[in-house]
């Protein structure tokens, strides 16, 4: 059961309205709408104000589950064929709701600059060859071949390779895209 789910579900076995809830923890009910439909990821302090207005601990939001081992071997690695990414991807995970990150081997063409974004989450990127111009907030750091980078998602980034050759990463990032 995801996050969502099971705060709908407590919620509903209390008897409880969105409107209680909100006024009980403090989050608007256009919010609270939208961590019951999976919309948005609320924050540990988001959390911890819904756990006291339900009263639950606040393990009661994680899952007990146990993972099992996933192993990608050499060349088995899945191509992600997505029309409006101008770079390639390859998962090197399995897939499983219980897996939290998402390691990608990205492969970015010469020239290649990318609009900023930022989205919940965070990401850790290694360039494994060629070079990587990658902007966060005001900062801009120029990588190569060996050079890692962590930064939160929130704040907005973007890439580029300013290189003549492909630039080849190791990303992993949270929460799961694919």
């Amino acid at each position: 059961m995801q996050l969502g789910e099971r705060i709908r579900a407590r919620r509903r076995h209390l008897g409880l309205t969105l409107k209680t809830v909100g006024q009980a923890s403090g989050l608007s009910i256009a919010y609270l709408s939208q961590i019951e439909r999976t919309q948005a990821n609320p924050t540990v302090t988001a959390l911890s104000s819904l756990a006291r207005a339900l009263g639950v601990k606040l393990s009661f939001f994680v899952p007990d589950e146990t993972h099992t081992a996933v192993v990608v071997r050499k060349g088995m690695a899945a191509p992600l064929h997505l029309a409006e990414l101008p770079y390639r991807v390859r998962s090197l995970a399995g897939r499983g709701e219980a897996l939290q990150l998402e390691p990608l081997l990205i492969q970015i063409e010469p020239g290649f600059t990318s609009a900023p974004s930022s989205h919940l989450g965070e990401e850790f990127l290694h360039v494994l060859s060629g070079r990587l111009a990658l902007h966060v907030g005001e900062e801009c750091f120029d990588l190569s071949a060996g050079d890692s980078a962590q930064h939160p998602s929130t704040t907005p980034h973007a890439w580029a390779n300013p290189g003549e050759q492909e630039t080849t990463l190791l990303w992993v990032g949270t929460p799961r895209l694919f």
